[in-house]
Formats: C-alpha cells, sequence, structure tokens
C-alpha cells in the first residue's frame, strides 16, 4: 500500500503522492452509537508525503461497520467502535497481501476520523502513517448541495510550464549508438496528461470534488512559457476554501525524439522505448504508474492557499494549473535496452495550482540541461532542482525543492494561512524575493510548520544557460521575517552546511 524505495520518494506534488491507505480521527469523547455510513475523503501522510483518500463504509450493527477503501486495488474495510470514541479498523488489500491496522479517534460533532496506522506485509512491518478523513455531507457517495442557480462558474486554466530557450543541439546519426546505462530523467518532445478532478477544502472541513470533462492536455516541450493548453469548465457550490487537491489519471502518453542519446518513444515496443530512430516522427507511447491509496487510478497533487478563498454564489472562480514536464518522465537503461520508470506513484508532470494568475515560471537543474539526462545515481531524479512559481512577474509565491518529507514553500507566515481542519496543515515556508535578488525560503518538518529541515537562499537569474548556488543550512527552527510575512523583507543570514550549482534551463 505504500512505497518509497528511491529518491522519487522524497518528492511531494502540489506535491507529492504516495501509495498508501489507512482510515483514522481523534476528537472529543462521545456516547456510541455512531453510523458510520457514508462517504468518506480525506488525506493520507506517510514520510512526509501527502495523498487523497476516499473511503464508503457501511454500518451493520451498534458498534460495526464495513466497507471499500480503494487503492490501486479494492481493499476491504472492518470495524469496530470501542469506549471514549475509540476505534480500530482493519483493511484487507487481497492482492497485494497487505493488511493495515487502523487505531483512531472519532470526532462524532464534526464526522471526522483520525489517527495512526501500521500497514502489514508477511507479517513484516512495511509502512506507518497518519490519516484524517471527513464524512461528506448528504451520506453515502454524496456531498454537500445547492440548488443549482447558486453554483459557482469555474474554470481550469491549463497553463505550459517553464521553456527552454535555447535550441537543441545539432546531432548527426553516429553521435550515438545506445544510451548509456542508469538512470534517466526525460523531458518529452510531447506528453498528454488527464485532469479529472478538482478537490477543494472547506474551511469547514468537508470536501467539495468536481469532475472534469474532457481535460486532456497536450503538452509540447518548446512551446512558450504560460501558453494557456487548454480551458476546463466546473461548478462549484459557494463556500470558504483552505486548499486544493488536483487529480490526474496515472496512465500518460509521451513522445521521445532524442537523436542525441538514442531514445525513442516506440508504441510497438514492449517496453514503450526503443534505441533505434523510426522511419518517421517517433509515436506516442502510454504508461501507467502505481495509483496511491484511497483514489484507485488517479494521483492527486495537493496544495495549500495562503489566505482563504471566498467563491460567492453566481461568481466565477479561476483555477491556474501550470503544467510542466521538464524531468519528470523516467528510464531505466539496462544494457543498453531503455524502459520506463514506473517503481513509484508519482505523476509525469509537475502541476501548480493558482488562484492568484499566473505571471512567470523558472526551473533550476543541477544536470544543466533541459533535455534527456543521466542522472548521477541509480535512484536520483533532479533531487538538487528548484522549481519556481511566480504569480506576477515580481512576486515569487511557490517554490518545489525536493528533500525528504514536504519540499514545498509558499510566499507566507504560516502563523497567518489558513489551516485546513482536517489535518492542521496549513501554507508556510516564508518565501520571498529579497531587494538583492536573492529568493530565500524555509521547508518544514511536515505541513503544521511546528519544526523545520533547512533555509535555503538562492540568488535567481534571468538568462536561460545562466548558473547560481543554491545554499542551504540545516536547522529545526526558522528566524521570521524582518517585517511582514515573506522574506522579501530581508534573507536571513545562514551558515550553509549544503551548497550547489544549478543551472537556469527554463523560463
Amino acid at each position: 500500500m505504500g512505497t518509497g524505495r528511491s529518491a522519487r520518494a522524497l518528492q511531494a506534488l502540489l506535491g507529492a503522492v504516495v501509495g498508501v491507505v489507512a482510515l483514522a480521527g481523534r476528537g472529543p469523547a462521545a456516547t456510541p452509537p455512531f453510523d458510520f455510513t457514508g462517504h468518506w475523503t480525506g488525506t493520507v501522510v506517510q514520510g512526509g508525503q501527502t495523498a487523497a483518500l476516499e473511503a464508503d463504509l457501511t454500518s451493520t450493527g451498534p458498534k460495526t461497520f464495513t466497507g471499500t477503501v480503494v487503492v490501486d486495488e479494492t481493499c476491504t474495510v472492518t470495524g469496530k467502535a470501542k469506549r471514549h470514541m475509540k476505534v480500530a479498523l482493519r483493511v484487507d488489500c487481497s492482492h497485494s497481501g497487505s493488511i493495515v491496522m487502523v487505531r483512531c479517534h472519532l470526532d462524532p460533532a464534526n464526522e471526522t476520523m483520525q489517527g495512526t496506522f501500521t500497514e502489514f506485509r508477511q507479517r513484516r512491518v512495511r509502512h506507518r502513517g497518519t490519516v484524517v478523513l471527513t464524512r461528506q455531507a448528504g451520506g453515502s457517495g454524496t456531498t454537500t448541495t445547492t440548488i443549482p442557480g447558486a453554483l459557482a462558474d469555474g474554470h481550469a486554466r491549463i497553463l505550459h510550464g517553464p521553456t527552454p530557450s535555447s535550441l537543441p543541439p545539432v546531432v548527426t546519426p553516429a553521435t550515438a549508438s545506445v544510451p548509456a546505462d542508469g538512470h534517466w530523467a526525460l523531458s518529452p518532445d510531447q506528453g498528454r496528461v488527464t485532469v479529472v478532478n478538482l478537490a477543494f477544502q472547506g474551511a469547514d472541513g468537508n470536501v467539495q470534488s468536481v469532475d472534469l470533462t474532457d481535460c486532456v492536455a497536450t503538452y509540447v516541450r518548446d512551446s512558450p512559457a504560460l501558453a494557456q493548453l487548454l480551458d476546463c469548465p466546473f461548478q462549484l457550490a459557494p463556500g470558504t476554501y483552505v486548499g486544493l487537491g488536483v487529480g490526474v489519471l496515472t496512465t500518460f502518453e509521451v513522445q521521445i525524439n532524442d537523436a542525441l542519446n538514442a531514445i525513442y518513444s516506440d508504441p510497438a515496443s514492449p517496453s514503450g522505448l526503443s534505441t533505434s530512430a523510426p522511419a518517421g516522427t517517433p509515436g506516442f507511447s502510454s504508461f501507467s504508474v502505481p495509483g496511491p491509496g484511497g483514489v484507485g487510478n488517479v494521483l492527486s497533487a495537493q496544495t495549500f492557499f495562503a489566505t482563504p478563498v471566498v467563491v460567492d454564489a453566481g461568481g466565477t472562480v479561476t483555477v491556474d494549473l501550470v503544467e510542466d514536464m521538464i524531468h519528470t518522465v523516467f528510464a531505466n537503461v539496462s544494457s543498453g535496452v531503455p524502459s520506463f520508470d514506473t517503481s513509484l506513484p508519482l505523476p509525469a508532470v509537475q502541476l501548480v495550482a493558482s488562484l492568484a494568475g499566473a505571471g512567470k515560471v523558472e526551473f533550476y537543474s543541477p544536470t544543466g540541461t533541459a533535455l534527456d539526462t543521466l542522472m548521477p545515481g541509480p535512484t536520483d531524479d533532479e533531487s538538487g532542482s528548484v522549481r519556481v512559481f511566480y504569480a506576477s512577474p515580481a512576486e515569487a509565491s511557490y517554490v518545489f525543492s525536493p528533500v525528504v518529507g514536504p519540499s514545498q514553500a509558499w510566499s507566507v507566515s504560516p502563523t497567518t494561512s489558513p489551516v485546513n481542519p482536517g489535518n492542521g496543515f496549513r501554507a508556510g515556508g516564508y518565501l520571498g524575493l529579497d531587494s538583492g535578488g536573492t529568493l530565500c525560503w524555509a521547508l518544514p518538518a511536515d505541513y503544521t510548520y511546528a519544526s523545520y529541515v533547512k533555509l535555503c537562499e538562492m540568488p535567481v537569474v534571468a538568462t536561460v544557460g545562466q548558473t547560481t548556488t543554491l545554499s542551504c543550512q540545516h536547522m529545526t527552527t526558522v528566524p521570521a521575517p524582518v517585517s511582514g510575512d515573506t522574506y522579501a523583507s530581508g534573507c536571513p543570514t545562514i551558515t550553509p552546511d549544503e551548497q550547489r550549482t544549478l543551472t537556469l534551463v527554463a523560463n
């Protein structure tokens, strides 16, 4: 149910997704019985990473219930309410052979369960984590409803991510015969991603999930940055929202045409990749990554809002989804034979969701290229890279810089950002671009921002091909900004214990 054996498990999506399942809850004591029947949604955390979770439960007695949880398979649930609102659950996944034991507390007033889980496989502990679930209003399989005239009109604008501004190298047929063995990060010439839903996290703990119809965006690597690829309409119930999950299918299509390294997409190949150039343009190859806990064939990338978003009845809401596919698809080459690496539940796209517009995007890489590249280690996948999103050209609002655990920072103080009532998570990081052109941010131990793992700074550059230095100092507490909510007021002084040279390869 969970996995994390490579460095890619360090990355979280509007982070990160992780294949685990559990049911959990914490709350004040109350007198049973409690009717568990209904459709429950929430989040699961394991190894510092977060994923969406869904379950359907049915009460079978005053203190017992059964149900199902969908992972990449259907798992069965049996549960029993005990004294003092304690609940014990057992989740059986017959295909994978996993058994998950859950110990949690129930808050009947808020219809929330919260607690911890332990996953066993062949009687050995495989993963531990925490989960929060909230029952959706209206009973099984439903969410809060409003009359049609009270819905807000929404638009999910799919925008192109950062683009390499330099031309690829001129290649002659004799440049390469077979790719080098090892772990590769690929940058597809083109890619297709299916966005299936948006899950708005309400300030009241309820989740409003909206489906997106025919929202299949085609990404072309060299298209202009922030060009609109697609507009996907939806309707949303009015309310106050503090976060958002973006769901994408676990199956992706990519076109690879790399004559320099002799890697080509080939739909006729068993692996989907070939070292032989096709007669014409390579076709699209499809591959699927494992589904995460609770949502079957949908991966969910979570983000948190810097300020509460109020959606009025009859109003409009626009979500900008920046789609970035530079170094997001991975392959393994063994004895010169390439194949897609699908060992982990990670999407073949980086998605940044913004309700504050999109102004600029940047990608800094330790490899110095935005094209296909052999990674330095068998499991490395650009763990030293930095992706920066600007809500407006002058304001950096989000950064993704992979570490163990949460890898995101926002331009907000965690003392002022709204809290997700389901799990206590919020946006934070003090991300800011100071007057000297240095970007600074703090990365937390978890999304409650109760403690930290490091404080980083990086001078930004403007031209593709320019280099800069990322400097970080590991620490468990970080200084507050000199003024305001971000380090735009001035980067804190650090004594770096980690530095690397990065190149701006796309913007």
